[in-house]
């Protein structure tokens, strides 16, 4: 057989595409094995089959006796859960079943449910075992919902055959309440490695749908007993908390050395924000090559982040080849002028006339986001590999806008914390929160709370491994002091912001204890007995009970008027009274005649603890010859 022309072989397909394009889909037949499937001798064929362990169906009716069959693979497997509010990409990469080309592949009398995006004319040249086609859906449910998406798939067999109906994929889904941890692979779709030709790494990004914390993740397939080819630097994999960003990866290379293709699957366990255990699963359909497949790796890696407003984020794509065989006019077929909102590109179209291995083919980006959203860019670009023949493939970059957001931490009680010596404790609630209700994670108390000033209790250490607004991240405190005394607590603590930045605050709380006390009078002679004619001096010393402040201390009676032979002021007040003789009131007793009585003096003032009590003070006097 002699080599097409690129031309004329580019243009064939054009013509391919246009009358593919336009065949109408028939109703599916028999349950496929874990991934849907068309008629034929491969997977699935002639409608028959038995229930897989993923629960998705293959296509049925068709032309019996033809060997070619495309193979679809979602990289989520079992029901897709999302959170309510939040958005999910599931990528199904097609592939064809046994080694030889399809082509004029499209989706076909497909109607999406509420809440799903991502079909709208996708349609793909050639479909391959060493290459692949990847269409991209987005689920982004508004309310609670659940049921089964049916993706419809027509093409064009090796036998130039039209399968119509095709294959039809089922994917049940389930809109939550609460988060779930989705698993992202780099490169996506079909992951291609030569034989003998160097490692392929496929790194695995953990992170939440909604951006709440999840927590306990524990990857529960054994990563010592991979497929053959597959290899981890780890025998198990767990993160004790997953958000956002690329803090929870996973890094598996694939090096074959014999011909194969399979899909490995990723099983996990973890946590959700409510505190239920879930469970999720990856599936990462693999296949050898010989022929320099292309493969697009985006740095960074993982979910591309960009604080909104006044971040930007420079992202590369590099296209390589799998095997250091050259790939040539590599064209990426998406549409630079019309990217997902924040992202742009300076170049309107992006070709590379040769590529092999290295960095000589890459495309720069840029996310710089003005709103808060979150999504999936998908690549899709089309070469000739090293054996001349023209495929496709695509590539997906998961971001998210952040906020450059700070932790704040509020005392209940505010302002100064007071309590009352031998009368019990004061609660006090410590409640962590984001300035503009986005979540932070890993909220640690850094300070020792084992070594709290006198008085202080609490539990000993405090972190929260998510938080955003509402009380659900708060450190109870106790203050029952065993004397007076005053000072201020402070609360340190570290966490990362909305951003994936490490930051720091504090909290420093006043407080204060004071006693219930009470203030004395005492006077300098008390009976007071004089002569008549004489002069005697006396003096009212106020203090109080245990030393500690009393203050507005005023005579309310008593002064006004003195009894006959006393003077003095007609009133007194002191602003703060303790001890020593700060507080005094002096008085005079001048009898001109015998008598006798007693001086009865009342005062109020305001206590250690800032209660209002009373006294009063009686001195006897008498006076004689």
């Amino acid at each position: 057989m002699q080599p097409v022309g690129r031309a004329g072989l580019l243009a064939g397909l054009s013509l391919l595409l246009l009358s593919g394009c336009n065949f109408d889909s028939g109703s599916g037949g028999g349950l496929g094995a874990g991934v849907a499937s068309a008629p034929g001798n491969g997977m699935g064929g002639n409608g028959s089959g038995s229930t897989g362990s993923t629960g998705f169906s293959g296509g049925g009716g068709g032309p019996s006796g033809t060997t070619d069959a495309v193979v679809a693979t979602p990289s989520v497997a079992g029901t897709v859960s999302v959170a309510i509010g939040s958005s999910q990409t599931i990528s199904v990469t097609f592939t064809s079943g046994d080694d030889r080309s399809i082509r004029g592949l499209a989706i076909s009398a497909t109607t999406l449910p509420a809440g799903w995006s991502g079909t709208a004319g996708y349609s793909c040249t050639l479909v391959g075992a060493g290459s692949s086609c990847v269409v991209n859906l987005t689920y982004a449910p508004q309310a609670a919902d659940s049921g089964t998406l049916s993706l419809n798939y027509i093409y064009i067999d090796n036998a130039n055959e039209p399968k119509t109906p095709g294959g039809t994929l089922l994917i049940p889904y389930l809109a939550t309440a609460h988060d779930n941890v989705v698993a992202a692979l780099s490169p996506t779709g079909l992951i291609s490695a030569a034989i003998g030709a160097g490692t392929q790494s496929v790194s695995v990004n953990f992170s939440t749908d909604n951006g709440n914390a999840a927590t306990a993740l524990t990857l529960i397939t054994d990563l010592s007993s991979l497929p053959a080819g597959w290899s981890s630097m780890a025998s198990g994999f767990s993160c004790a908390i997953v958000s956002t960003g690329s803090g929870c990866q996973l890094v598996l290379d694939y090096t074959p050395t014999v011909a194969a293709s399979g899909t490995l699957t990723l099983s996990y366990v973890y946590t959700d924000d409510f505190g239920g255990a879930d469970t999720g699963i990856l599936n990462i359909p693999y296949s050898t090559t010989t022929d320099g497949n292309v493969v697009a790796l985006a740095a960074p890696t993982g979910q591309v982040e960009a604080i909104q407003k006044t971040g930007s984020q420079p992202v590369s794509v590099t296209f390589t080849t799998a095997d250091g065989k050259p790939a040539t006019a590599l064209t990426v077929l998406s549409d630079l002028t019309k990217l997902p909102a924040g992202w742009s590109s300076k170049a309107s179209q992006f070709t590379c006339k040769q590529l092999s291995t290295g960095n000589g083919c890459q495309l720069a980006l840029v996310y710089a986001p003005v709103v808060l959203a979150r999504g999936t860019l998908s690549l899709n670009y089309g070469y000739f590999d090293a054996g001349g023949t023209y495929t496709v493939g695509s590539t997906d970059i998961g971001y998210a806008a952040t906020t450059d957001d700070n932790v704040v931490a509020t005392a209940a009680p505010s302002g100064q914390i007071n309590a009352i010596v031998g009368m019990g404790s004061q609660p006090v609630a410590v409640t962590f929160t984001t300035d503009d209700a986005r979540p932070a994670t890993a909220l640690q108390v850094t300070s020792n709370l084992a070594a709290l000033p006198a008085g202080w209790t609490s539990p000993g250490s405090f972190s929260c491994s998510g938080l955003s607004s509402g009380t659900g991240c708060q450190l109870s405190l106790s203050y029952q002091p065993a004397a007076a005394g005053s000072g201020t607590l402070t609360v340190s603590y570290s966490y990362l912001n909305n951003a994936g930045e490490a930051k720091s605050g504090s909290l420093n709380i006043p407080f204060r204890a004071t006693t219930d006390n009470n203030v004395v009078a005492t006077a300098s002679q008390n009976p007071l007995t004089v002569t008549v004619g004489s002069n005697t001096p006396i003096n009212v010393t106020f203090t109080t009970d245990d030393g500690n402040p009393a203050s507005a201390m005023t005579i309310t009676s008593g002064l006004s008027p003195l009894p006959v032979g006393w003077s003095g002021a007609s009133s007194f007040a002191c602003a703060s009274v303790s001890v020593g003789s700060g507080c005094q009131l002096a008085l005079s007793y001048a009898p001109v005649a015998v008598d006798a009585g007693t001086l009865t003096l009342g005062f109020s003032y305001t206590n250690n603890s800032g209660m209002l009590k009373s006294g009063t003070l009686a001195i006897g006097y008498s006076a004689g010859p």
